[in-house]
């Protein structure tokens, strides 16, 4: 067991979970998971096949959202399993509605509470339960240079550049 490399695939797993949440990437969503993962997620309570579907039903009128993870803690639990902490720093911005010069903004403060576990040789999530600290909502106008490269919620975002 080389905790250095567990260390690092744990992360990379949860600013994965971010990245595909945040680009609406269903697929990679599932993927951080074990198939059978419960997630306890706000409203949401069961298996992930459920919460992407919850994912793709909130996240419709979010035309912006990013997820910042931060001050991971991980205590192993075992050769092939660790329970993990991470801060999560959430930012969803509603679409603006028809004729409004503003935009509703959401900042999530919230902690995931994880259990992860290494079958075949990866790393991913076999239990979450999302603890919430607040909720923020506040009006924004988006100033956007329109020349400016726009980020996407779907695979047409740069990142996914070959």
């Amino acid at each position: 067991m080389n905790q250095l490399v567990d260390r690092v695939e744990i992360e990379q797993v949860l600013f994965r979970y971010a990245r595909a949440v945040d680009r609406l990437d269903y697929e990679a969503i599932r993927d951080c998971y074990f198939p059978e993962a419960i997630d306890i997620h706000g409203g949401y309570q069961g298996p992930v096949d459920g919460l992407v579907e919850d994912i793709r039903r909130r996240h419709a009128t979010i035309d912006s959202s990013q997820h910042f993870i931060s001050n991971v803690l991980i205590e192993f639990t075992g050769e092939h399993s660790a329970d993990v902490e991470s801060y999560c720093l959430c930012y969803l911005r509603q679409m603006p509605e028809a004729g409004a010069p503003d935009q509703k903004l959401a900042i999530i403060r919230c902690r995931y509470v994880d259990r992860f576990e290494r079958r075949d040789g990866r790393w991913r999530i076999a239990d979450r339960v999302v603890v919430f600290d607040d909720v923020r909502e506040q009006r924004i106008v988006d100033n956007l240079d329109s020349g400016w490269v726009r980020s996407r919620r779907d695979t047409t975002d740069p990142v996914y550049r070959s």
